[in-house]
């Protein structure tokens, strides 16, 4: 009998310090701090641009955060990942490669020489 009653307290006792985190109770306009009583704190916060990424990495959640309230949840923060990184590569392709530029490197060069022969 003890140990049922001690079963039965030690799992209303952790029941009660369980807090779950309902993402799908979040919705846009809600402050940070509501948004902070629902889920608790980011594991981490971006600036991005004019907002702020609320990341919840082991929820796999992001809440965009503007002006203090929420302006988006993002249910899926891998895919946003894999997008961000491919958009990334993408652009890197754009971007001309240029060869350093050797007549500023001269004209350094011969800056300091000519220096070097007034002392």
């Amino acid at each position: 009998m003890k140990k049922a009653l001690l079963i039965l307290v030690a799992t209303i006792g952790l029941t009660a310090c369980y807090k779950t985190k309902s993402f799908d109770s979040i919705s846009k306009g809600m402050t940070k701090d509501k948004v902070t009583e629902l889920v608790g704190e980011p594991e981490e916060k971006m600036p991005m641009f004019v907002a702020e990424w609320w990341m919840y990495r082991k929820e796999n959640k992001v809440v965009v955060m503007h002006s203090d309230t929420v302006l988006r949840v993002v249910k899926d923060l891998k895919s946003v990942q894999d997008s961000m990184k491919s958009l990334g590569d993408e652009l890197q392709k754009l971007l001309p490669s240029s060869p350093p530029n050797q007549k500023t490197s001269n004209r350094q060069t011969s800056g300091n020489q000519s220096s070097q022969k007034r002392q």
